[in-house]
């Protein structure tokens, strides 16, 4: 059983590509800054751009921006580092 657990290899599953881990970790931190609740009390104004409170356009706002940034991330993935495609179903071994 030795090297089942090393790389993944034998699930059919790749490991993130260098240095997506530590992206992944970084857009976690974005959120969590974003989210923390000293930063939304300044967004929390009688302010209302098209007649939406601002901390809501702000939560939104900031929710898309994140969901954007992770999507950005696991494209980034899914392609090698240096720009090569990964291979798709049909040039994988069996």
């Amino acid at each position: 059983m030795a090297g089942a657990r090393g790389n993944g290899s034998g699930n059919g599953r790749r490991p993130p590509a260098s240095g997506a881990r530590e992206r992944y970790v970084a857009a976690f931190l974005l959120g969590w800054v974003l989210f923390f609740p000293p930063l939304l009390v300044v967004f929390d104004t009688a302010a209302r751009p098209a007649g939406i409170p601002l901390l809501f356009c702000y939560l939104y706002g900031a929710w898309l921006a994140l969901i954007l940034v992770i999507a950005w991330i696991a494209l980034g993935s899914v392609h090698g580092e240096d720009g090569e495609e990964a291979p798709g179903p049909a040039e994988r071994e069996p």
